[in-house]
């Protein structure tokens, strides 16, 4: 039984530690390649804090909120890896890099809530396809609002220095008077 159990389980383990044998990473494309078809939603985004999310980093932007957290608002945050993964899209995932501060990857745009869009993006643009739906979610298209845990990643992080700082920190951010923290719901 050993002599089976050996040589398959060594396989298995090979064929496991080769990159992508299974499922590749789906790759971040950037926001750009939303905003042909969703032109109206990419332009309520710009002006979203979202959109703006890197800027709150810089000095004496948003002073008070800063001061609330314990923060001192005369420090840019911009080269600071702790605030990257809530400002930044992509961050260590092909998007957002300190060598590589494209301003498409600054702020949290459209992947970062909906997944990285590589492998689901043109069967997004497919609206006949049959089962869209299930087949949109298996190539990696998220609906942000199933569960909020999107939205937790970062409102509700634990590394946050804001996670102290509001008394009416359960809020449900997919009540629609907030769309205007993301974008204009469709």
């Amino acid at each position: 039984m050993h002599r089976v159990f050996l040589p398959l389980a060594f396989a298995i383990s090979v064929v496991c530690a080769v990159p992508g044998v299974f499922a590749e990473e789906n790759k971040y494309v950037g926001n750009k390649a939303c905003q042909e078809c969703h032109s109206e939603i990419y332009a309520s985004w710009e002006k979203s804090i979202h959109a703006k999310a890197f800027d709150l980093l810089h000095p004496k932007v948003r002073a008070k909120e800063k001061k609330e957290a314990g923060l001192d608002p005369e420090v840019d945050f911009t080269g600071d890896k702790s605030c990257m993964r809530c400002h930044v899209t992509a961050w260590q995932r092909g998007g957002y890099a300190f060598d590589n501060p494209a301003d498409e990857w600054k702020g949290v745009g459209c992947e970062e809530c909906h997944g990285a869009s590589e492998r689901w993006l043109e069967l997004h643009a497919n609206k006949k396809l049959k089962r869209r739906d299930r087949k949109l979610k298996q190539a990696g298209l998220v609906k942000p609002f199933a569960g909020q845990s999107v939205c937790m990643r970062c409102h509700y992080n634990v590394n946050s220095p804001y996670k102290y700082r509001d008394p009416d920190r359960l809020i449900d951010w997919t009540d629609v008077k907030y769309a205007d923290t993301y974008h204009i719901l469709p």
